[in-house]
């Protein structure tokens, strides 16, 4: 028996030693409680980066924390402002540090960035040594990420409140910190605005419904300039309950579209936005061709508030569109809000910026920015 014991025993240390030998000879990538996902976040995590998924669906490489942007569109730099990180923008675009009186006044630190034309060079963006670029361009994103830009395409679509909760959010992933609580704050606020106002507006018969031709003066001062079917312009008219002229005549926005389709509709309304609106409101108001029309007979030829962002484009102002424009045209719905306050308030709120009243007449009567 005692034999037997000695046996065993010598047989059991050999076979802990060959366990041990072979151990300590697998390499660290088999051991199965490390996965290759965990290793890769483990790297990442080591190295300060992370992926980042775009709004185009592209992946890109970018700093855990982020410090300085360049954008290529004044969309997202006014969301960034709006976001409260404007302090991060290293560089926009020129036509923003010009035009855009408002982002200007809410952010004073965009006069002192690099300015850019929206085909601003790899060479250029990389001497800048940006943590993102951003376009709403894929295409450009891509170009620019071949020649070794940190760049991100950060459009997905115009066409809803959804895909504006999308981007601010997708914004707000981006610059991390504090962001991202003010973005989902909004996205709850502003839901809570299109209920109420489209609630208001539901209960309007189709002979309530006013017709409205919304002439986009951005990209030119031509009257003649739309937007129609799929973009956000549709979705907010769509909320404040008025049928717009031009949707069975274009898709997208900034179309021109023909004087003789107008005088077909002969609209209740016309409402002219864009940077260039000041003379696309007088070639409406004085030129023959425009006399005839219902709108500008009875005195129904408004301006847009252009704002930090464009009220009415892609932008978290549209909280402030939808009450507005609804006021505009059916004043007995709301009554129980005061467009004053609610703008006022707005501005206060979200970009810590409270007008002065000499700022409030100036914004609601269309200027592009604070008068000097």
């Amino acid at each position: 028996m005692r034999g037997f014991s000695k046996k065993s025993l010598l047989l059991s240390l050999i076979l802990l030693s060959v366990i041990l030998v072979f151990a300590a000879c697998t390499p660290a990538d088999q051991n199965p409680s490390s996965s290759g996902d965990e290793q890769k976040e483990q790297a990442q995590s080591s190295d300060g980066v992370r992926i980042f998924t775009d709004l185009s669906g592209a992946e890109v490489e970018l700093p855990e924390d982020i410090h300085s942007v360049i954008h290529l569109w004044p969309a997202s730099t006014a969301m960034q402002v709006f976001l409260g990180a404007g302090d991060t923008i290293t560089g926009t675009l020129s036509g923003v540090q010009k035009g855009w009186g408002w982002l200007c006044a809410a952010c004073p630190h965009l006069l002192e960035v690099e300015g850019f034309t929206g085909d601003a060079t790899a060479e250029t963006l990389l001497a800048l040594n940006p943590d993102v670029v951003i376009t709403p361009n894929a295409d450009t994103a891509e170009s620019l990420r071949q020649a070794g830009v940190p760049c991100v395409c950060m459009l997905g679509d115009q066409e809803s409140i959804p895909a504006l909760e999308e981007f601010c959010m997708k914004m707000a992933e981006l610059l991390g910190g504090d962001t991202i609580a003010k973005a989902e704050s909004y996205c709850q606020y502003l839901d809570g605005l299109v209920e109420t106002v489209s609630q208001a507006t539901s209960a309007l018969t189709p002979e309530e419904r006013v017709s409205l031709y919304y002439n986009s003066a951005q990209h030119g001062d031509s009257p003649l300039l739309t937007c129609g079917a799929n973009y956000i312009t549709k979705t907010w008219m769509d909320i404040c309950g008025v049928d717009n002229v031009a949707v069975d005549l274009v898709e997208g926005g900034d179309v021109e579209i023909a004087m003789e389709e107008i005088v077909a509709a002969d609209p209740d309304y016309i409402l002219v936005g864009g940077s260039s609106q000041e003379a696309a409101l007088a070639t409406i108001q004085q030129d023959a061709a425009w006399q005839g029309l219902r709108a500008v007979q009875e005195g129904h030829v408004i301006a847009n508030p252009q704002g930090v962002m464009k009220w009415e484009k892609f932008g978290p102002e549209i909280a402030i569109q939808i009450v507005w424009f609804t006021k505009q045209v059916y004043p007995q719905l709301l009554a129980d809000i005061d467009v004053e306050q609610h703008v006022r308030d707005f501005y206060s709120q979200w970009y810590d910026f409270d007008l002065s009243d000499e700022e409030y007449a100036s914004m609601l009567a269309g200027s592009s920015g604070p008068q000097k």
